[in-house]
């Protein structure tokens, strides 16, 4: 057996160093060198899924946990069914590196007509994925090693996915172990664009009344929740967030966490924040589901926006000014204040959940006992639509994580998702929620999951349909292209594997499902995974999406 350093062997310790220990895909021709390699490779582990499309949103859940993810196609057919997932990763700022395995160098130059081509032209694979990725790499016997420094550099320093075309001819050839670490120095803020933004925001800091601070999910993946809490700690200024800002990991018990921040809604978080005299707007990604209405005028000197790696206030852009080093700024110098309202304003008692013997699970109901199910530390993958809206008002305990695509909103993304999120991590807990509709996409991924011993907890809401596409129509009705064929999901647990042992249970009563948690809960500890299929009457919704599609249908009239 060959022990030569080779340019696959290069890739795979690049990776590593970037924190990298699982990699997805599906097996392919053109990219069997690079998978034999990983085959020997002591620590980055080959997790083959069902299909290049879920590789892509395993690899985007494991990233969002991990720091970074990674999958492995062959050409063409590969790569442009994993594509969807690249975008998302693109549009969510997620850190993914897409390897495409391709024919030889020689077949490339010549464009000879193979299988996976297009009559020839592998060029066009690399020209669509350039769209959605921040860099791109054709490695060559040349410039490999180089290049793959350059695109996981960017890769990690942008949080965006990177592709990387690998010749299958290229991978083998030897190469120099590296000797120094990747470039990964974080950007630093032009200190004059610094200097005259602090020069704008200290005297609106100090002169504000009732200031505030609204946090989104970018702030989490670029590891800046402790600078926030600190500078929140500091200044006394009380913070809410949007929806995909509560992935941030932000401490919800922090006596200055309004709560959440709901586009277009009523109620005390919304006051506060829309009556804020000085706002703070923090990696806030503008769409209308996110924020919606908090997409202020940016002309107003009472909102300053700052991103990642650039800020605004009162019309002014300061472009090269970065939000770490706002917050160790603003950390020193502003004074701490305590402010007039507080968090009590914003919160509610919640009442303690006792089943109802009997009683048809309404999704309030479900998500009331949800949040009483959760623990510290738990990571929550959830599915867009009617899932996503019930998981709003759910308060989650101290550091739990939540997964989901709340603005690219790919059907189906989620059971991939927790597949990938759960072997970034296996020392947390792993809970899904997904509907039917959603998961009938990607179904075969538990097969996965199962394959690999994880243990996650999966609640599948069966209504028969697509339901938040119905509760959407203005005109109430209820259409037929927005059902599914029902399916016995709860016994498909034990149609894919007996080998694990997993748990499938079956309530349509809040006394069922009281049952099945504590049944589920210890299944858990047993290393066993569980799906429990959640009957739900085909029109139930949450009480707050019917609210905001209440104000949405008022706003269009």
């Amino acid at each position: 057996m060959s022990t030569q350093y080779t340019v696959n062997s290069y890739l795979l310790d690049r990776l590593k160093e970037l924190g990298l220990g699982h990699i997805f895909g599906v097996p392919g021709d053109y990219a069997f060198p690079l998978l034999d390699c990983i085959e020997k490779n002591q620590d980055i582990s080959w997790v083959g899924t069902c299909n290049e499309l879920n590789a892509s949103y395993a690899a985007d859940g494991y990233a969002r946990i991990r720091g970074i993810g990674a999958f492995l196609v062959t050409c063409g057919v590969g790569e442009l069914s994993a594509s969807c997932g690249v975008g998302g990763a693109y549009a969510e700022g997620v850190p993914v590196v897409a390897i495409a395995g391709h024919p030889a160098t020689q077949a490339l130059k010549k464009g000879l007509f193979t299988h996976h081509s297009l009559h020839g032209d592998f060029s066009v694979f690399p020209r669509i994925y350039k769209e959605f990725t921040v860099a791109q790499a054709l490695l060559t016997p040349e410039n490999a090693c180089q290049e793959i420094d350059r695109v996981l550099e960017a890769c990690w320093l942008e949080k965006l996915p990177v592709y990387i075309q690998l010749p299958r001819d290229v991978g083998g050839l030897p190469a120099e172990a590296p000797t120094q670490k990747l470039a990964l120095s974080e950007p630093v803020s032009d200190p004059t664009q610094l200097a005259a933004l602090l020069s704008s925001l200290l005297p609106l800091l100090s002169a504000a009344q009732c200031p505030a601070m609204l946090i989104d999910s970018p702030v989490g993946s670029n590891q800046l929740t402790k600078l926030v809490e600190s500078f929140a700690n500091k200044s006394g200024i009380p913070f809410a967030a949007t929806f995909t800002g509560k992935s941030a990991l932000l401490d919800q018990t922090h006596p200055q966490y309004l709560g959440m921040y709901q586009a277009g809604m009523e109620g005390a978080v919304n006051q506060l924040i829309e009556s804020a005299d000085l706002l703070l707007r923090l990696g806030i990604q503008h769409d209308e589901t996110n924020t919606g209405c908090a997409a202020f005028d940016l002309q107003s000197p009472h909102v300053v926006d700052l991103q990642i790696k650039s800020a605004a206030i009162a019309g002014s852009n300061y472009p090269n000014v970065t939000l770490h080093d706002v917050l160790i700024e603003l950390s020193q110098q502003v004074p701490h204040r305590e402010f007039a309202f507080s968090s009590q304003q914003a919160r509610t008692n919640s009442v303690p959940f006792e089943p109802q013997h009997n009683t048809p699970i309404k999704q309030d109901r479900l998500w009331q006992r949800f949040g009483d199910f959760l623990e510290s530390d738990d990571v929550v993958v959830v599915e867009l639509g009617t899932c996503t809206v019930g998981a709003t008002g759910v308060t989650m305990p101290a550091r739990t994580r939540i997964v989901t695509q709340y603005t690219w909103e790919a059907i189906g993304y989620t059971l991939p998702a927790v597949l990938g999120a759960h072997l970034a991590d296996q020392s947390r807990r792993h809970l899904l929620v997904v509907g039917d509709g959603a998961f009938q996409l990607t179904a075969q991924e538990l097969s996965t999951i199962l394959r690999h011993e994880l243990n996650p907890i999966i609640f599948l809401l069966h209504n028969n349909n697509y339901q938040v596409e119905n509760a959407m129509r203005v005109d109430g009705k209820q259409m037929h292209y927005n059902e599914v064929q029902s399916w016995n999901y709860h016994q498909l647990a034990t149609i894919f594997t007996q080998k694990q042992k997993p748990l499938g249970l079956w309530v349509s009563t809040e006394s069922e499902l009281e049952t099945a948690l504590t049944q589920a809960h210890q299944a858990q500890t047993e290393g066993r995974c569980v799906l429990i299929e959640v009957m739900l009457a085909p029109k139930d919704i949450p009480s707050q999406l019917a609210k905001s599609l209440n104000l949405l249908e008022q706003q269009q009239k």
